[in-house]
């Protein structure tokens, strides 16, 4: 094993090396900003940083980091990188332990369950069970566990006094009988973790210093969780439940109201396996134990309108409310002093969508344009909206006008244009008729003055037809000080260019209110491999 390098005196700094000559907790601080592997090449730079790199109190020892990923179309070469990333962590870790060096956050990281070499799974097993122990002697602070399958966590780290923040994956937890429960435990993740009801609810009993919990595809042992319970004396503030709960059985009781975010997420694999049923909501609460609640998440759940409004009702000091695929819902009425950020994603059966909160800052909305939107805001800012490109018709135009209406001080409005696989040729946004009786009749008012508007397309959004009956569409409800287009495409210009052609006819136009338009700035980019033109307009009316 390579002795660790002697830490320089401080007279043997070079004086112009400013940051050398800082302290070791200092440089620490610094370097934690980077890499591992960014970190461990300042080693290179002299004595003083060797030293700094091999003492460094935070590590991340993963194989897909040092590229020691397994790849089963080179096994050699697989084998050797894999035994190479092995031995560094072993030489590190017996270096830690000879010299008592304190290790903050460590991470463990070991994804090689696929290769079937003879004794790996044991032999790795071993390794990692001693390199846990190794961490938990010199106090670490923060433990990163992934993998290796199957493999049960230590029992020394049920009774680590110095651990603050686990993060597990990818491995099982047994019942520890008899002994006292992560005692300093204030974070716990787990993702695809095997864990059993009354361990979980042991655990979040007994570590009475838990404040973030959050449980991602993790699963019993002989069935799905069906029971979390949060007891009145718990002092937890983050609960993330996402795809871990039976659909059938589960059930969340919080009777703690120290809660102040939470976030549910279903199982949409069960539900594609149940056909046309969709998961319940499983969530019981006393009146009073989510009162301090502020940040709520709901997603892929079968939660009710009464249900929901029951929920908003009791919430007072709400401030995030996000719904995801809830299907079954049809009606949402918000009505808030305090809530500041609302967004609704693909709930594909909604009516109507009813806003009253004058605090409101942010409204997003994706999917179809076809609820009914009224929202009453005073201090709005952003809203941005997430639709098909042939939702755009004249009952939709109509709509958006009444939305920003209802606004009143909307500083930036966002409309991103998707494509709709399912109806690739149809031409509703050409529909769009200023003639219309509907329009003519419903003595909406002016257009709405606005900042800036943000518009997202791409080339297989819209044809030429559309685009010019979309800009009129968005014109006639709204007049932006600015015009910010992105253009998301292999040939951006195809798109960019007719738009502007188009604007400055209407400029051209006595009659029409744009009197003159300016081109501010232009940018490229690359996002997914295709160009990604962002042009800002200046737009006088």
């Amino acid at each position: 094993m390579k002795p660790i390098c002697k830490k320089p005196k401080h007279g043997q700094l070079n004086p112009a090396d400013r940051l050398s000559a800082l302290p070791d907790n200092v440089i620490y601080r610094i370097i934690s900003f980077l890499g591992f592997k960014e970190a461990c090449r300042t080693s290179i730079l002299s004595k003083r940083w060797t030293y700094i790199s091999d003492t460094n109190p935070v590590m991340e020892l993963s194989n897909d980091v040092f590229s020691a990923v397994p790849d089963l179309g080179n096994w050699y070469n697989s084998i050797v990188k894999v035994d190479s990333f092995l031995k560094y962590t072993e030489t590190r870790m017996k270096r830690y332990s000879k010299y008592k060096l304190h290790i903050n956050k460590l991470k463990l990281g070991f994804p090689i369950r696929k290769m079937t070499f003879p004794n790996s799974k044991v032999l790795l097993e071993n390794k990692v069970e001693k390199w846990v122990k190794i961490a938990v002697r010199n106090q670490v602070a923060g433990l990163v566990l992934n993998g290796p399958k199957n493999y049960v966590l230590s029992d020394i780290l049920f009774t680590a006094k110095s651990l603050r923040r686990l993060d597990c994956s990818n491995l099982e937890i047994y019942d520890y009988e008899g002994i006292d429960i992560f005692p300093s435990l204030e974070c716990l993740f787990l993702h695809e973790v095997f864990v059993d009801d009354s361990i979980l609810n042991r655990i979040i009993s007994s570590s009475l210093l838990l404040k973030h919990l959050r449980l991602s595809g993790c699963y019993g042992f002989y069935k799905s969780i069906k029971s979390i319970v949060i007891p009145a004396n718990s002092k937890l503030e983050t609960l993330d439940l996402s795809k871990s709960l039976s659909i059938d059985e589960g059930k969340v009781t919080i009777d703690s109201s120290s809660l102040t975010s939470f976030q549910y997420i279903g199982d949409s694999r069960n539900c594609a396996v149940i056909g046309d049923r969709v998961e319940r909501w499983p969530v019981f609460s006393k009146d009073s134990s989510l009162r301090n609640l502020r940040i709520l998440k709901i997603g892929l759940v079968s939660i009710t309108d009464e249900v929901l409004d029951k929920l908003l009702s009791d919430l007072v000091l709400l401030e995030t409310l996000k719904l995801c695929n809830c299907s079954v819902l049809r009606t949402i009425r918000i009505s808030s002093v305090l809530i500041k950020d609302v967004r609704l994603e693909n709930c594909s059966d909604l009516l109507e969508v009813s806003i009253d909160a004058p605090c409101l800052e942010t409204f997003e909305y994706k999917g179809d344009f076809e609820p009914s939107m009224c929202i009453n805001a005073l201090a709005v800012c952003h809203i941005s909206l997430h639709i098909p490109s042939t939702s755009f018709c004249t009952d939709r135009v109509s709509k958006l006008k009444k939305l920003l209406i209802g606004l009143g001080n909307c500083h930036v409005f966002k409309i991103v244009l998707l494509d709709d696989p399912a109806e690739p040729n149809k031409n509703e946004c050409d529909d769009i008729d200023f003639d219309d009786e509907k329009l003519a009749n419903a003595h909406l008012g002016p257009p709405c003055d606005i900042r800036e508007l943000k518009l997202t397309l791409s080339s297989e959004t819209l044809s030429k037809s559309r685009l010019s009956a979309f800009s009129n569409g968005v014109f006639w409800t709204c007049h932006p000080r600015t015009f910010s287009l992105r253009v998301n495409s292999e040939a951006p210009k195809v798109i960019i260019e007719p738009l502007i052609r188009k604007l400055k006819e209407m400029a051209n136009c006595l009659k029409h209110p744009l009197k003159r338009v300016e081109v501010e700035g232009s940018n490229w980019s690359l996002e997914a491999r295709k160009k990604v033109l962002d042009v800002q307009l200046r737009l006088h009316w």
